[in-house]
């Protein structure tokens, strides 16, 4: 009768030494410097065309010769909202980067919503509302998603377990590779 009522002690024992042993970062914050060397880009982009809240049609040719940090996001998303800022800095850079571009689809249905939001926060990056096109080219759950789109039109896996940070590293070390 003594070890089952230790039992619920020595748990908590046990828990707190493997916790102990366990690294105190985050494993995703120890990625190898050259990891990007590794991305493989195995999957062609579908050819597609979307206009954007700004009036730009977009499609697979406008992708191609540079590379696209592609972020997938919703309005009611708390994660995509945090992440916001970061899109919005990154697009703002790749402004004066002929090498490097940003596109975002957003999951909401309600363009007008969208574009409220984004007008708002004074938002410039660029957004195409489509979830089922976001949903064909980049199938993957959960949001905030990102994806790297190479100078030739290729995707990338998703990025679920990386910040966004080192999403846009990783796409900067791309561009800045010839070819």
């Amino acid at each position: 009768m003594s070890i089952v009522r230790g039992a619920p002690v020595l748990f908590l024992l046990i828990a707190i030494l493997i916790a102990s042993a366990l690294p105190a970062q985050s494993p995703f914050e120890t990625i190898p410097a050259a990891l990007s060397d590794t991305l493989a880009f195995r999957t062609p982009l579908n050819d597609f065309e979307a206009g954007d809240l700004a009036g730009k049609t977009w499609g697979l040719a406008d992708l191609r010769g540079r590379v696209t940090v592609v972020s997938i996001w919703s309005t009611w998303c708390l994660p995509c909202r945090k992440e916001a800022p970061a899109i919005q800095a990154l697009s703002e850079a790749a402004r004066a980067n002929d090498k490097i571009q940003v596109l975002t689809f957003s999951l909401d249905r309600d363009p007008e919503a969208v574009r409220s939001y984004i007008e708002e926060r004074g938002y410039t990056f660029p957004v195409i509302v489509d979830p089922e096109l976001a949903g064909r080219l980049f199938p993957a759950g959960g949001i905030p998603n990102s994806w790297v789109i190479d100078r030739q039109g290729r995707r990338s896996d998703a990025f679920r377990a990386w910040t966004f940070g080192r999403i846009v590293l990783e796409a900067e070390k791309l561009a800045r590779r010839p070819g």
